[in-house]
């Protein structure tokens, strides 16, 4: 979508439309449930949970389902058209939707192309069209209900939709003239945590899989938990090489062949940490559900380019059909 610095101009400075709930959902969209996928860093596998899990969804129920996935932000590539081609020779893959909301030709940063490129979007601009979409697939789903009135609620249609964020927890945003940090001279911007935290959206949270990763991992948690984000689910996907790492010279000289599995590592340090935090009484960590094997996961290497993806999502479909199960828990509750 492209937006001269013109057009950009008439979007009212005044963050007026917003949710007031503390979800996404009133009493007539309670089936609706919606996610902000983060993640610790780039490429750390944000695109690759999503399908999985947009995938589980569009498997987890017997009638009809709606599923959606929204990138509110890209830079160069297509992450939509990837979730789409993992959705071949599927029976449901009819009933999963995809969309970008602003696109941008140049793989870099949302802040640096936007003014590359002459292309600002501001924060208002961002959240309007989130929210309008949301609205959009819940309204599409009340039409769809009013044919079939005599459907009970347990027959109606579930909606679920999986929304991918920019980059890392504090990534920049889009920048804009009409963003309230922008200067004379300097398009302003804001941080991906700060961007959607008025939206209230629960997280599901990809972590850094990597020898060092639980430090930023963390980190990236606790810039979400300061936001008052709340944190469902966190998954790690195992590293595929010991990067960084060499065990040819071991003490006794030979090296034992053993692999390191860092993202496992750093699952069951997350782990640790938020026991010990809370024993602490950290307050921002005291309120969170992360807790047990259920709600931070390590799934299996990928494997190696150009090898399709097919037989990784088909074995590890037990894994994200029990955390579809899980944020749906934690949605109603």
């Amino acid at each position: 979508m492209q937006l001269s610095v013109s057009a950009s101009r008439i979007i009212c400075r005044s963050r007026s439309i917003r949710f007031h709930s503390s979800k996404i959902q009133s009493p007539q969209h309670h089936r609706h449930r919606v996610h902000l996928l983060f993640g610790a860093n780039t490429d750390v596998g944000k695109s690759i949970i999503s399908t999985g899990l947009v995938r589980a969804a569009a498997n987890a129920s017997s009638i009809s389902s709606s599923v959606n996935y929204i990138k509110p932000l890209q830079c160069g590539g297509s992450d939509e058209s990837f979730v789409l081609s993992q959705q071949t020779n599927r029976k449901n893959a009819n009933d999963i939707n995809c969309k970008t909301l602003f696109r941008w030709e140049t793989p870099a940063s949302p802040h640096l192309v936007s003014r590359w490129e002459n292309q600002p979007v501001s924060d208002d601009e961002v959240l309007s069209s989130l929210q309008s979409t949301l609205r959009d697939i819940e309204n599409d789903d009340n039409n769809n209900d009013c044919t079939n009135s005599s459907s009970n609620d347990n027959d109606m249609k579930s909606i679920t939709t999986i929304i991918e964020t920019a980059g890392g927890v504090l990534s920049p945003s889009s920048s804009s003239p009409l963003n309230e940090s922008s200067t004379k001279n300097q398009w302003g911007w804001s941080t991906q945590a700060d961007l959607y935290s008025s939206l209230h959206i629960p997280v599901i949270f990809v972590g850094d899989d990597r020898l060092g990763g639980i430090s930023v991992t963390i980190s990236s948690l606790e810039s979400l938990w300061s936001r008052g984000y709340q944190v469902d689910a966190v998954v790690f996907i195992e590293s595929a090489t010991n990067e960084g790492h060499d065990r040819t010279n071991d003490i006794d000289g030979e090296g034992s062949g053993d692999d390191i599995q860092f993202g496992k590592g750093n699952a069951e340090a997350l782990r640790e940490y938020i026991r010990m935090q809370k024993q602490l009484h950290n307050p921002k960590v005291s309120i969170c559900n992360l807790d047990d094997d259920k709600s931070i996961i390590c799934l299996p290497s990928l494997p190696p380019m150009p090898q399709p993806l097919d037989d990784w999502y088909e074995s590890n479909q037990d894994e994200f059909q029990k955390l579809h199960h899980l944020l749906s828990e934690r949605w109603t509750r």
